[in-house]
Order: C-alpha cells, then structure tokens, then sequence
C-alpha cells in the first residue's frame, strides 16, 4: 500500500508542478507581451509629441509669411481707420459728458422738474439712448478691429 500512496503523491506532484509551469509560461508570455505593447505605446507618443511640434513650428512659420506679406499701406489704412474710430469716440463721450452735464444743470435751475416727464425730458432722454447706443456700436467696432489686428 506504500507503494501505491507514494505513485499517487508522485502523480499529484507532477500534475501540480506541471500546472504552475504552465501558469508560468502564460505569465511571462503576458509580461513579455505587455512589455512590448508598453515599449509600441511609449514609442507612439514620443512620435505624436515630436509631430505636434513639427505642427506648431509650421503653424508658427505660416502666419509668419503671412503677416510678412502684408503691406505697409495695408497696416497703415488698419491704423488710420482705428485712430479715426477712436477719435470719433472720444468726441462722442465728450458729447455725452456735455449733454449730460446740461441735464444735470437744468434739473438744477428748475426748469426740468421731476415731477412729470414732458416732451422735452423724454426726447432728451432719447438723445442720450441713442448716444449710449452709438457710443456701443463704437465700442464694438473696436473692439472687433482690435481683435482682427491682433490676430493678424
């Protein structure tokens, strides 16, 4: 019966052993092949990096062409236009300054009262809206060329 017991031991251990080398082969076959797909990923970013900076440096080339290519007079009609926009908008809050300061006068003097709004208060009134919207329609157009400047 020793015999027997020994044979079966035996068997239990090969058939273990055998097992775990089979674990083993599949484990190192899977850090084998992790380890290349790590060194194929690594390789695939490093080449993504170096292309998003070949893309950045033509990007920077390009648009330095182009503002190359732009003409003196070109920029100097883009400056000419701004500086008469903003002289038109200094001019127009002077206005707004002076027609609001005329307002306050004559509230002051009595002769605007505010107890009813008359004629002459609501068309005042008016007058100064329709400033405050050009004076923002101004605004925007600078705004707007100011962008366009700065992106060129």
């Amino acid at each position: 019966m020793g015999d027997t017991s020994n044979w079966e031991f035996a068997a239990v251990v090969a058939s273990v052993s055998i097992g775990l080398m089979g674990l083993l082969v599949f484990t190192m076959t899977s850090i084998v092949g992790n380890w290349r797909l790590s060194d194929k990923a690594a390789r695939a970013a490093r080449e993504a990096s170096e292309a998003s900076v070949r893309v950045q440096d033509l990007a920077r080339e390009l648009s330095a062409r182009e503002a190359a290519t732009l003409t003196a007079a070109g920029l100097t009609e883009e400056t000419r236009r701004l500086s008469e926009l903003r002289k038109q908008t200094e001019a127009l809050l002077e206005q707004q300054g002076r027609l609001q300061e005329a307002v306050r006068n004559l509230v002051e003097a009595g002769v605007l009262h505010a107890e009813g709004p008359s004629a002459e208060i609501k068309d005042l009134e008016g007058a100064i809206e329709r400033l405050d919207a050009h004076l923002g329609q101004l605004a925007q157009a600078i705004a707007s060329m100011a962008k366009r400047d700065a992106g060129s």
